[in-house]
């Protein structure tokens, strides 16, 4: 109150009536989005962790391969039976194939 008559003596008090609001939505949609972004952090690095040998991944590249060795950043993946293995970083694998949810999607298309 004080505060806004000290304003409206000096012909400033509509831009800080307008300021206020602003900065309150400015503070409240980055909060929201670092939480949306820390949740999909933690569950990109849990798909991670969840990879072991002969997990059926698909990579950004939109390649089906089977993981043949997990290192620290990066994974040995093969893409074919009869190919030799290829290393990508993590980052470059989109997610993890569920094989039996995919067989399950094969079995009610039939």
């Amino acid at each position: 109150m004080i505060i806004d008559s000290i304003l409206l003596a000096n012909g400033q008090g509509s831009m800080w009536s307008f300021m206020i609001p602003l900065l309150v939505v400015v503070v409240v949609m980055s909060f929201i989005s670092s939480r949306s972004q820390k949740k999909q952090r933690e569950k990109q690095q849990a798909m991670y962790n969840s990879m072991v040998k002969g997990t059926k991944i698909r990579t950004i590249g939109g390649f089906t391969a089977r993981v043949v060795e997990v290192k620290t950043d990066t994974v040995m993946i093969e893409l074919a039976d009869k190919m030799p293995p290829v290393e990508i970083v993590k980052n470059g694998i989109a997610m993890v194939i569920d094989e039996e949810k995919e067989a399950e999607k094969t079995e009610e298309k039939k």
